[in-house]
């Protein structure tokens, strides 16, 4: 072949041409991954959230909420994150954990049960994704943590976990809170047998940033049982019946939608 043709095929406009062909069509492969992930994360979670709300509706029935709770969780300040400036803001408001900036141009609700495992699955899809969200200053989420899956386990590990992430709230802050309720749903305990004991508990909550004189009697005692019970109530008056659940800016959405929201 003549030696002009071959370089006619490989002139510089040529190879910039295949480059971007190339790069069009990565592009193109990646956005139907993305797609392709969405929906089988849709699909995933609403099966088992069918389940779910199953069984909320018979724990519903054996309600025993009304009572006013002795204690009363709060976020404990972390003097460490605040010297260093980069402290990411948290609050109590009611039965919601506010995480992150709340002049974050959207604001994402997720009712959620330690135990449940669409929660956890919705955790393991996008919970990085979330976090990342959260320290950009781009969502503030309100986490509306609830029981009704204490007969899910042998221990009542819905309510003891719960219990156990409100006690590490209250005493360590909101990094504390994040890195143990992310280790809660990452080690999720199968359902039909026991979850972690006491012990492990706060075994996991001190590796998350807790102090073990500061949690273990409140821990074991369960101080925040009734808070518990009552915040499972306001999930049913706020019209939530499975979990997980999630609002963007109010607005019911499902996690294709989330996750839609977490890529823009």
């Amino acid at each position: 072949m003549p030696r002009g043709t071959t370089m006619a095929r490989n002139t510089p406009e040529k190879r910039e041409q295949r480059r971007q062909r190339a790069a069009e069509a990565l592009k193109e492969r990646q956005a139907a991954e993305r797609r392709r992930k969405m929906l089988t994360i849709g699909g995933v979670v609403a099966a088992l959230v069918a389940i779910v709300a199953i069984i909320f509706g018979i724990t519903q029935a054996m309600d025993t909420t009304g009572e006013t709770p002795d204690n009363v969780p709060s976020v404990a300040e972390d003097p460490a994150a605040d010297a260093e400036g980069d402290a990411v803001p948290g609050k109590l408001d009611g039965y919601g954990i506010l995480v992150g900036d709340p002049e974050a141009a959207r604001t994402v609700t997720i009712y959620e049960d330690l135990q449940c495992p669409a929660c956890a699955n919705l955790e393991a899809e996008l919970g990085d994704e979330i976090s990342e969200a959260i320290d950009a200053g781009e969502i503030q989420v309100d986490y509306r943590l609830l029981s009704f899956l204490d007969r899910a386990s042998t221990n009542d590990y819905s309510s003891r976990a719960l219990n156990a992430l409100l006690v590490v709230l209250d005493t360590a802050g909101i990094d504390a809170f994040r890195a143990f309720h992310d280790d809660l749903y990452a080690n999720q305990p199968a359902e039909g047998g026991p979850g972690f004991d006491d012990d492990e508990l706060i075994e996991r909550a001190v590796e998350a940033g807790a102090e073990e004189s500061e949690i273990r009697a409140d821990i074991e005692d369960k101080v925040y049982e009734q808070w518990i019970k009552n915040a499972t109530d306001q999930m049913s008056k706020d019209g939530v019946n499975s979990t997980p659940t999630i609002r963007i800016d109010g607005e019911d959405a499902d996690p294709q939608q989330l996750a839609e929201l977490l890529q823009q």
